[in-house]
């Protein structure tokens, strides 16, 4: 659905400001709570390479370029988090088994258990968090939480095409 998209009549303004405004914030509080928890946490890995390794424990040996691809950041940026990475012993390279001069980047057994502790400190925050839950409502909210976080990056990167298109099409006028 294409951002610039009109709000449908039967949607409440009033209930896109509320989801809006409680949005944000959600992601104020996200990101002290975030600051509290990789305090908490025995190591001092930043943020960034924790969502490298997530990527890489879950995705499986990757490429850098792929890995860039897959944490939508720019591949200078994940080189240097990657070499971070290498540098502290959280990740390692290997060679690639079909191409033998590309590397593939896995996490090291000390990359396993810094994201097992992210883990298990995030699984304890979230169930004292939501304790008073019922089984129900957890489930609901799951379900509605991942609907809006696909809509979220959707029209993220709507948005995103948007404006690359945008642009191509003013350079073009320029030339």
């Amino acid at each position: 659905m294409p951002v610039t998209a009109e709000p449908r009549p039967d949607v409440s303004t009033e209930d896109v400001a509320a989801v809006a405004d409680t949005f944000v914030q959600l992601m104020r509080s996200f990101s002290r709570a975030r600051a509290r928890l990789l305090a908490a946490a025995a190591h001092d890995v930043e943020w960034s390479a924790h969502v490298v390794l997530k990527c890489l424990a879950t995705g499986g040996p990757l490429r850098s370029s792929e890995l860039a691809e897959r944490i939508e950041s720019d591949p200078s940026t994940v080189s240097r988090q990657v070499a971070a990475l290498v540098k502290s012993g959280l990740i390692e390279r290997r060679a690639d088994p079909v191409d033998g001069r590309a590397t593939l980047l896995v996490p090291t057994a000390k990359g396993e258990a810094v994201l097992s502790e992210h883990h298990e400190i995030r699984l304890q925050h979230f169930g004292n968090m939501l304790s008073n839950w019922s089984e129900r409502d957890l489930h609901k909210f799951a379900a509605l939480l991942r609907r809006f976080t696909d809509d979220y990056e959707n029209a993220n990167h709507d948005a995103l095409t948007e404006r690359i298109a945008a642009h191509h099409v003013a350079a073009r006028g320029t030339t």
